[in-house]
């Protein structure tokens, strides 16, 4: 499993333009450690893995080759991205956030019919 979370972190920082002394910083992390995950030697703890996650725009889960969770569960990932990063987001961002809100609002008042 190490080897794919490492590919799939290594895919993301390429996207975003992110290197390993930057993600190492946004995990809380040395940059040893960050090497170490994306050769596969090492697996972050969950921590540091929620803030890999973070850094690179995508959940936990996702990162983990986990099934893609549903808008309900992305909610609790929408929560958690606006504690850290609310200050930082962009007008676009603001929007998605709140599109994904309201089809999870959406969502969930049409399971309880």
């Amino acid at each position: 499993m190490g080897e794919q979370l490492g590919e799939r972190m290594r895919s993301l920082m390429k996207q975003y333009g992110i290197t390993q002394a930057q993600l190492a910083g946004y995990a809380g992390t040395s940059q040893s450690s960050i090497s170490k995950y994306l050769s596969g030697a090492q697996e972050p703890g969950g921590e540091i893995l929620a803030n890999i996650a973070t850094a690179l725009h995508t959940t936990s889960a996702e990162l983990l080759g986990k099934p893609e969770p549903t808008i309900s569960t992305s909610f609790g990932f929408v929560k958690e991205y606006c504690a850290r990063h609310g200050g930082d987001l962009t007008e676009d961002e603001v929007a998605e956030l709140i599109t994904t809100l309201l089809a999870a609002r959406k969502e969930r008042n049409d399971t309880d019919r």
